[in-house]
């Protein structure tokens, strides 16, 4: 039986199409003055050249344009062929006809020997590093089998999470022989598309040439014999990480003409975007969801408790927090998704007086306040002052813990960073403010960390949880699988296990000579093939 993706009924689809709109931006107050990082931005726009700041996952944004799926999203978040033109799922096993006519950039032919060694070098690879839980494909699949040239077959395990197989799918890159034999036959860990140097690596629409010292830039020249025709729309693209442009430069460089998109532009910063008519910008809803974790896995840490964690969801004002933090560019949701709707779940609401008598009847008052600590990455500074200042206000006691560096963050919250010797349970943190993606490959990596064995997890096991999980991975199609996460997400909303706070847009800057152009629902870069210049 086929499985076709539907749009209308997809529940992924209801909270992830994004709402774009395009309006003409005003001029960036900001002093014309030299900009760091590389020079091949110039005031004068090279006429096939699409010049991008990537502050959001940079090296992911470079990849995907170099590495191929063999399915992939469209800039609405449906499900779409890629390097796979189609697909058959059966009871035990799924039938993928390939695309024929397709080479990597090393000029060796796309076909089922290259999905049969890229699915043994991800086995032999993740069995030392292990790829994020909800997007490993060992989840569902066995065995990898080729029924002719360019047909294959993926055998399931027991109990497969057959729901998310195209989510599996999407995001099993395809690698060339020639990056095997550079990487030593490692299958890249994490994202699987992170592309920190220069070769013939993939199938994508460009191929990398140059990367700067530490993955900072990245020139990209067009796969002259890319299978999709008509595509890529430029010649050259030429990618900036926060490491070659920070974002005071990145503004400078829009107002000057210097580079063509810019993808992290805060809100802070609209009211300073006037009277500019060649830059203009785009929302997308949701891209991100900001939200502050519990870490009951602290021995007696006191957020075991659910009076105290509905105590501190009371205490927080989130009205006050849109307008402070997101000038109202933000959406509150009730946990992860916009559920309001379809569940009857509505944001926590502010309740300081019912706050106080929880923590009072949790033990806490004047004479032995609730003490905690509130780590954030330096990023998420306002946001966190905030949410201290008004837990504070309640008669509670707060200390701050600042990660200077994203890299800080991902050892402190990561469980991947934890091991025997540094066990997540002796952090000291009690609260951690964190900006967490809303990643096109899955709603069910943001589900993970409240299931037992998930790859990050900050709350002790909950039986419950658990099986609803399991239930949302082990059905039979994404609708159903996302159907179950929705009960998962009712039921974590009941527990307060974390304090949602609202989820962030992306905000893209562009120069005009692109602004005619359609760009990803998922709030990433991902179809850069796809713009074309003065369109």
């Amino acid at each position: 039986m086929r499985q076709q993706f539907d749009s209308r009924r997809s529940f992924r689809i209801r909270f992830a199409v994004c709402l774009g709109l395009m309006v003409v931006l005003s001029p960036l107050h900001l002093s014309a003055q030299p900009s760091p990082g590389p020079g091949a931005g110039t005031a004068a726009a090279p006429a096939d050249t699409l010049r991008v700041i990537a502050h959001i996952a940079t090296s992911w944004v470079e990849g995907n344009s170099v590495v191929e799926p063999l399915i992939y999203v469209d800039n609405e978040n449906n499900f779409i062929p890629a390097l796979a033109e189609s697909w058959e799922t059966h009871e035990r096993y799924m039938d993928l006809r390939l695309r024929r006519g397709v080479s990597f950039h090393d000029g060796t032919p796309f076909n089922s020997a290259s999905v049969l060694r890229n699915w043994e070098r991800y086995v032999a690879s993740a069995a030392n590093t292990a790829p994020y839980y909800t997007i490993d494909i060992r989840k569902a699949v066995s065995s990898v089998e080729a029924l002719d040239s360019h047909r294959v077959r993926l055998h399931f395990i027991e109990d497969a999470f057959v729901g998310q197989m195209k989510v599996y799918l999407r995001s099993f890159y395809m690698y060339s022989p020639s990056y095997f034999a550079y990487s030593g036959g490692v299958y890249p860990p994490g994202n699987q598309a992170n592309i920190l140097s220069a070769g013939p690596w993939g199938t994508g629409p460009y191929r990398v040439t140059e990367v700067t010292a530490g993955s900072a830039a990245y020139t990209l020249e067009r796969n002259p014999n890319y299978w999709m025709d008509g595509y890529p729309r430029t010649s050259r693209l030429e990618i900036y990480g926060p490491a070659a442009v920070d974002t005071q430069s990145a503004y400078r460089w829009m107002q000057e003409g210097r580079a063509d998109l810019f993808d992290a532009v805060t809100p802070s910063m609209l009211p300073a975007l006037s009277r500019q008519p060649h830059l203009h910008r785009v929302v997308k809803h949701p891209t991100s969801h900001l939200t502050t974790l519990y870490n009951t896995r602290k021995p007696n840490s006191p957020l075991r408790d659910i009076r105290v964690r509905q105590a501190l969801n009371f205490m927080i004002d989130r009205n006050t927090l849109s307008t402070y933090v997101s000038r109202q560019t933000a959406r509150m949701v009730a946990f992860v998704l916009p559920l309001d709707e379809a569940r009857n779940l509505y944001p926590y609401g502010y309740q300081p007086e019912r706050a106080r008598q929880l923590l009072r009847a949790a033990g806490y008052g004047p004479e032995n306040p609730l003490e905690l600590m509130i780590a954030y990455f330096i990023s998420e500074e306002r946001l966190a002052r905030a949410i201290g200042a008004m837990i504070e206000s309640a008669g509670v006691r707060v200390e701050y813990d600042v990660y200077q560096t994203r890299q800080d963050y991902y050892m402190r919250v990561k469980n991947y960073t934890h091991g025997p010797d540094n066990p997540i349970e002796a952090e000291r943190w009690d609260l951690s403010v964190v900006n967490s993606g809303l990643y096109t490959n899955s709603i069910a990596t943001h589900f993970e960390a409240f299931f037992g064995d998930g790859g990050n997890r900050w709350i002790q096991r909950d039986a419950t949880a658990d099986e609803l999980f399991l239930q949302a991975m082990r059905a039979r199609s994404i609708d159903e699988s996302n159907d179950r996460l929705a009960e998962l997400e009712v039921y974590l909303y009941e527990q307060h296990y974390s304090m949602p706070v609202f989820i962030w847009p992306s905000i893209f800057v562009m120069n005009e000579r692109i602004a005619n152009n359609s760009f990803s629902g998922s709030g990433y870069l991902l179809n850069l093939k796809e713009i074309a210049i003065d369109p």
